[in-house]
């Protein structure tokens, strides 16, 4: 009889092992495929798939979620993740950029598309165009590392605290409510603090610090993402455009860019040394390398603002002298400039969504140096810009 009971007892400690095991598993490693919709394409594959980063890194949804509400005073201003310069589609829970996916627990990791889509409107009451590859134009990351960083360090940052606020959205079942309070809230704070791998994992990281590197993404999804990249077209500049501009713009453009910027991509990839192009030298020092890439310029109405670091708002500043170029401006509003080609600059704020102020007076901002057609005058620059929209 006793070595019955012996048995028994042994049989359910073994059973109930296994249950925790398979509830471990499950709440922390067991992965569930996204949405259909998400892989029905490549562009929404793009927008919102996961690329892997999920597995090492990403944060609990949840978490996430609270963060803003938790700590807008860190936030540039109003409207969540969209005042980082994210760009969110009308109806998509996410920004695009974001991936949503269960690895035993909802988790929210970055993809291609974090650093590569860029949104636009064609006017102050049209709503955003998200479009899924932009080449030279990203939304401010650092900035949204930098907010994840001061949430960490705030003291509010806790188990106790984080909870009220999660609990104020939704009902965490019984078990998840425990891992959030025990291991999720805490463990997520200790990755912020340390700067560890946060919204992408190393391979992302790696091709952020070098994206022109030749080496080659390590799976098979990367590369196929990769290809599809540079397949890409940015859509025609969606507005009209004088059509006689155009034309006479079309020379002065082939004496003035040609040389480093070909339009049939001849010159592509090609270094113009700093001593020529006299622009801020600061990250080709990061860099150890002697000046900067000049690309072509398909859908260059979308890559605002202009030069390596940014500092010059529009097509149309850069065609004037450095000293009469803005001094500061406000970066983050995606409504186009038809006038001078690029995005409105000069307010502050806008329906409640504050932009972010660029002072080109500090290290690494300068706007000097890419003197190009900077001489002409206002009717040939003009004629310029109107056939810079058709490329």
């Amino acid at each position: 009889m006793k070595r019955r009971t012996k048995r028994n007892v042994l049989i359910v400690t073994v059973a109930l092992l296994v249950i925790a095991g398979i509830s471990t598993w499950s709440h922390l490693r067991r992965e569930i495929p996204q949405p259909g919709w998400i892989t029905a394409d490549q562009r929404s594959t793009f927008l919102y798939g996961s690329v892997g980063a999920e597995r090492d890194a990403g944060i609990p949804y949840w978490i996430l979620l609270a963060l803003p509400r938790m700590f807008p005073e860190y936030m540039p201003g109003n409207g969540g993740y969209v005042s980082l310069g994210l760009s969110w589609e009308e109806g998509k829970e996410m920004p695009a950029g974001f991936s949503k996916k269960t690895i035993g627990y909802v988790r929210v990791a970055g993809n291609c598309a974090l650093c590569h889509a860029a949104s636009f409107r064609t006017g102050p009451d049209q709503g955003p165009e998200v479009l899924p590859a932009v080449p030279g134009r990203a939304p401010d990351v650092q900035g949204l590392l930098t907010f994840f960083q001061q949430c960490a360090q705030d003291p509010r940052f806790n188990a106790g605290e984080m909870m009220t606020e999660i609990n104020s959205a939704t009902k965490l079942p019984f078990i998840d409510s425990l891992l959030y309070r025990y291991v999720l809230i805490p463990r997520t704070r200790r990755k912020l603090l340390s700067q560890g791998l946060v919204m992408i994992d190393s391979t992302l990281q790696q091709h952020s610090r070098d994206p022109y590197s030749d080496v080659p993404f390590s799976t098979p999804q990367l590369r196929g993402l990769a290809l599809w990249m540079k397949g890409m077209k940015v859509p025609p500049y969606p507005l009209e455009w004088d059509r006689t501009l155009v034309e006479a713009g079309k020379p002065l453009f082939a004496q003035q860019c040609g040389s480093c910027h070909a339009p049939d991509g001849k010159q592509k990839g090609t270094v113009i040394p700093i001593a020529e192009i006299g622009t801020d030298r600061e990250l080709a020092n990061a860099r150890n390398t002697s000046g900067y890439i000049a690309g072509s310029l398909d859908g260059i109405w979308m890559r605002g603002p202009y030069l390596h670091n940014g500092s010059v708002p529009t097509v149309g500043d850069l065609l004037k002298a450095p000293a009469q170029r803005p001094a500061t401006f406000y970066r983050g509003n995606n409504l186009l400039n038809t006038q001078s080609l690029g995005f409105v600059s000069d307010l502050p704020q806008e329906k409640g969504l504050h932009f972010v102020l660029f002072d080109t007076r500090l290290p690494g901002k300068g706007n000097s140096g890419h003197l190009y057609g900077t001489g002409l005058s206002d009717q040939d620059k003009k004629a310029i810009l109107e056939y810079l929209k058709t490329l």
